[in-house]
């Protein structure tokens, strides 16, 4: 248990999200809601970060604090999508919901994510 504690405590992914120029006029207007999520290579959430009213470009660093469960073994690749509604749900989509992905898989300890916001429901 005491390793499962250690790599918990090493959980690090950071980066910047931006916006594609075509989808800046759909940002919800009042209160937006950005949501970071980190899945692992079965498409199950680890981590989730929420960003009320992100201001682009959003810089972000996932930690321990945003895993799911606590001192859960993250050291394996994960997808990381970012949702942005204006209803606060993450994981239930809505059309008009606002969403893009890392294009890849990245590893805990990976800095300079480049993550763009390029479709909408």
């Amino acid at each position: 248990m005491v390793g499962y504690h250690y790599l918990a405590r090493e959980f690090t992914v950071s980066g910047t999200i931006t916006i594609a120029s075509h989808l800046q006029r759909k940002v919800p207007q009042g209160q937006a809601i950005l949501f970071i999520i980190a899945k692992n290579e079965g498409g199950v959430p680890v981590a989730l970060q929420r960003i009320v009213n992100p201001q682009f470009p959003v810089s972000f660093t996932l930690r321990r604090e945003d895993l799911i469960v606590p001192g859960a073994r993250q050291r394996d690749a994960m997808l990381l999508q970012v949702q942005m509604n204006g209803h606060g749900r993450a994981g239930q989509a809505l059309p008009g919901d606002l969403e893009g992905d890392s294009k890849g898989p990245v590893q805990p300890g990976d800095k300079g994510i480049h993550i763009v916001i390029d479709h909408e429901l």
